[in-house]
């Protein structure tokens, strides 16, 4: 009797671990037939861990080859692979849209902190550097910075080259001559553009973010990756 019933609950945890896999792939084949139909949405029941928004067809620029303001030749290759937040500005002005990208994503990097070196930021132009007039009023975005000559606002206005040396140091601004350097349809006003260590622009941040979740989405970036 002892042995038939060990035969009989041997039998039974069998069929339990032999169901297992195709009880899983019959719930994960369910769940998928809905989710197409539309009638799941995963995305909003879950949420999504960044404040960003994903780039659809993400776009390598690595290799592409720009040029800097003494005509040397530049590219993302070149240098030490880093998280790379970059803007695109098109035209001879860089108007208080531009220069509130500026301040933000210069703010943005500072407090980061300790992966601060991990970072970058980078301007990318369609006008030569040397010849980019800077205008417009920049209004503080409530940012915290280790620099106390911050005001809540500063008047932007000028040849923009004397202004990014005094007070973007950091900054890097490559021109462009006909590349593309973010995915067709996805170049949007007020915005900046994050690009990983690999060179691929997959995501775009708007200024109607809160720079708290973007600094807690660099953060989280950082420490769970290698580059």
């Amino acid at each position: 009797m002892t042995d038939t019933n060990n035969r009989t609950g041997g039998r039974a945890i069998l069929l339990l671990i032999a169901g297992l896999p195709v009880t899983m792939i019959l719930a994960s084949t369910w769940l998928w037939y809905f989710v197409e139909r539309g009638d799941i949405d995963i995305i909003g029941a879950l949420g999504t861990a960044n404040s960003g928004e994903l780039l659809p067809e993400p776009l390598n620029i690595r290799e592409l080859e720009f040029e800097t303001a003494d005509g040397t030749k530049a590219s993302l290759s070149t240098g030490e692979p880093k998280w790379t937040m970059m803007l695109v500005n098109d035209g001879p002005t860089c108007d208080a849209d531009c220069n509130e990208l500026l301040y933000l994503t210069r703010q943005i990097r500072i407090a980061i902190g300790r992966d601060y070196q991990r970072t970058q930021r980078l301007l990318v132009v369609d006008t030569p550097i040397d010849t980019i007039q800077s205008s417009g009023e920049v209004a503080a975005t409530g940012t915290e910075s280790s620099n106390s000559n911050n005001e809540s606002a500063s008047n932007q206005s000028g040849a923009l080259i004397p202004q990014l040396q005094s007070d973007h140091v950091d900054l890097k601004v490559w021109r462009r001559a006909s590349q593309v350097v973010v995915p067709e349809g996805q170049l949007k006003p007020n915005s900046w553009y994050l690009v990983d260590p690999s060179g691929w622009v997959m995501m775009r941040y708007s200024t109607e973010v809160n720079y708290k979740d973007v600094i807690g989405d660099l953060k989280f970036l950082l420490k769970n990756s290698g580059g």
